[in-house]
């Protein structure tokens, strides 16, 4: 039997039992590893298992961020499981990493490998039994993922860009209506 490996599944997100790694704000660092924005590029292009529609926000801020759009859905590199949105929540509060994720992302020198049906079949099946799905068709082994380029933008792009979005001039305000001249 396969160990499923989880990375920061927060009890805020509304995991129980053995999936949660206690409530966000207990893990909160701060400073991260010193190749933490290499870390989070790695976590962005992980291969999707699943894709969720929801939009959800920042559990402890309330704001939206750069993964409020499917935020849930679930991502491996083949060995490890997280959330979409855990690299925000990495970038944002430097939450730990276990080492042997840390020790495997140094080792791929920051590059997500091909996720192979046949080796990642059997954490599927753990996956599945783990979160207690049912009627999930099985992987396909004989497939072979390749890496997508990235396709979310890295906090600052996100940051600029929400700036670039918001209106100027006065709040509130209608613009007055020019008075009409007696005769």
């Amino acid at each position: 039997m396969y160990v499923l490996r989880l990375l920061g599944f927060f009890d805020d997100f509304g995991y129980a039992g053995e999936l949660a790694v206690g409530p966000l704000r207990g893990q909160m660092q701060p400073a991260g590893e010193p190749d933490e924005a290499e870390i989070v590029q790695y976590l962005d292009v992980g291969h999707h298992v699943t894709y969720f529609m929801e939009a959800g926000v920042d559990v402890l801020t309330g704001e939206v961020h750069r993964h409020t759009s499917g935020c849930s859905s679930l991502v491996t590199d083949g060995v490890w499981i997280w959330r979409a949105d855990f690299a925000h929540y990495l970038e944002a509060y430097h939450v730990p990493l276990p080492a042997a994720f840390t020790a495997r992302v140094r080792r791929l020198h920051h590059q997500m490998p091909d996720l192979v049906g046949a080796d990642f079949a059997p954490v599927f099946d753990e996956l599945v039994a783990g979160f207690g799905w049912t009627e999930v068709d099985p992987w396909d082994a004989g497939s072979v993922l390749r890496p997508r380029p990235r396709a979310v933008l890295t906090r600052r792009e996100f940051v600029a860009r929400l700036r670039q979005q918001r209106p100027s001039g006065p709040w509130g305000r209608a613009p007055r209506k020019p008075r009409r001249g007696r005769e």
